[in-house]
């Protein structure tokens, strides 16, 4: 009785400790939301627009592009790649909530569909405004 859990114990770990395959790691983002999802029809966007113009598009549904970045306690959205996350400089971007940026690779071009509010700034209220994402998409 007492090999069945030990053998059922020794299966899952072993099955936890296998990496998974090259070909299931994903180029996008997964969306992994709180976010509404039912956001009507959105407004295509500049990233350039909601930087400068953001409160014309507070609790707006907008679809943006960008190169989406990510690290430890950050997730932004850049209208060029290359953006130096340790410069601090967060004017340049917005606070992206509702992606999975675990399975994202650095920099992925993408077009973000999402509610768009100044309200929040992301982690500790730095960025001019968040997008709040439903949809991830590549850009063309």
């Amino acid at each position: 009785m007492r090999v069945l859990p030990l053998a059922l114990t020794s299966l899952l770990l072993s099955a936890c400790a296998c990496p998974p395959p090259p070909a299931m790691k994903q180029a996008l983002p997964t969306v992994n939301s709180f976010c509404e999802r039912h956001i009507g029809v959105p407004q295509p966007v500049s990233l350039g627009k909601l930087l400068t113009n953001g409160h014309e598009y507070e609790g707006r549904a907008v679809s943006v592009s960008g190169y989406y970045s990510h690290g430890f306690e950050y997730s932004a959205l850049y209208s060029d790649a290359g953006v130096d996350i340790y410069a601090r400089d967060y004017t340049k971007g917005i606070w992206i909530d509702g992606l999975s940026p675990l399975q994202a690779e650095p920099e992925t071009h993408v077009l973000l569909t999402g509610v768009y509010t100044k309200k929040t700034g992301g982690h500790l209220d730095k960025w001019p405004g968040s997008l709040c994402v439903v949809q991830v998409r590549p850009a063309s």
